[in-house]
């Protein structure tokens, strides 16, 4: 009997709250039906979410980047290398033009600066039709030495060659009188060509690159990469740097304690090197695989702000 009695009384208050429920809340309302296209109609879009329509400013992802409206470092290259009014100040015409040419590079924050970064892309993107031909920047006379002339041979030893100074880690340089021309010479064997001017290195042999161009970084002020005719004396895959306590990927050197050799980080920066060619991971890796010792090297102009 007692068990029939509990048995009611539970039945009675399942009754009793399933009648405070109002019906419906356990399911939502149905949605409108999608239209022919088969979409669901989702309304307009938020702000957060709609393509903004901006005037002077670039969208990444969800932010918006500013123009930048003061005038960059290479201001007048840039203009120049866009065919714009070279008059080295930034109108908003000329920021528009450098930030769509940053955009289409990957250049981030595409932002219309002409920074160390965006002029380095340019000089580049010149040089891979032409390493050789420098143009109107190339023949500023900023050749090492006293004048630009002709450069001789150094297989006929007219300039210094690999001989007992490569053994003792002073390696090829050029004779008395001989000085490096605006320009890398074309032999019919390999040359590691390296303009300091354009902050650009390649190899070549006879009219045929090798390899490159690609971007460096060169010595800066009081530690100027070295001009002349080289050669490479010395290849060591994991060099360690006993002086600056720092790891030198891929070295190869070819005067001294100057060698090409790998960096972490960006090789873009105001001060340059302490007189080594520093180049990126896989450039480096790649210019290992093309260069082999006794190469010739030949390095001339100057970097900018050295």
């Amino acid at each position: 009997m007692m068990s029939r009695r509990m048995a009611c009384r539970v039945t009675a208050v399942l009754l009793a709250v399933a009648a405070a429920v109002p019906v419906g809340t356990a399911t939502a309302a149905p949605g409108p039906p999608p239209p022919a296209g088969g979409r669901a109609l989702t309304g307009p879009a938020s702000p957060a979410t709609a393509s903004p329509a901006t005037v002077g400013r670039t969208t990444v992802g969800r932010t918006t980047v500013a123009c930048a409206a003061g005038r960059g470092p290479y201001q007048r290259q840039v203009e120049r290398w866009l065919r714009l009014a070279v008059d080295g100040r930034q109108s908003a015409a000329d920021c528009e033009a450098v930030r769509a040419f940053q955009a289409r590079q990957g250049i981030k924050p595409a932002n219309g600066y002409a920074g160390p970064v965006t002029w380095a892309r340019m000089r580049l993107l010149s040089a891979r039709t032409a390493p050789t031909d420098t143009g109107a920047e190339g023949a500023t006379g900023d050749a090492a030495g006293p004048a630009a002339g002709a450069v001789p041979d150094p297989a006929s030893g007219s300039a210094a060659g690999p001989a007992s100074g490569a053994a003792t880690g002073g390696a090829s340089g050029p004779a008395a009188g001989v000085v490096a021309s605006a320009g890398c010479p074309v032999r019919s064997y390999r040359v590691a060509c390296v303009d300091l001017k354009r902050q650009l290195t390649w190899v070549q042999k006879g009219g045929k690159t090798l390899f490159g161009p690609v971007a460096m970084r060169s010595g800066g002020a009081g530690h100027r990469t070295r001009t002349g005719w080289f050669r490479i004396y010395w290849k060591h895959k994991n060099h360690w740097s006993s002086l600056y306590n720092a790891p030198m990927p891929y070295a190869q050197f070819f005067s001294g304690g100057q060698a090409f050799h790998a960096v972490s980080g960006s090789i873009h920066t105001t001060g340059g090197s302490m007189g080594c060619v520093n180049l990126r991971l896989a450039d480096a890796r790649k210019l290992w695989s093309v260069l082999k010792t006794r190469d010739h090297v030949y390095v001339w102009g100057r970097r900018p702000g050295s």
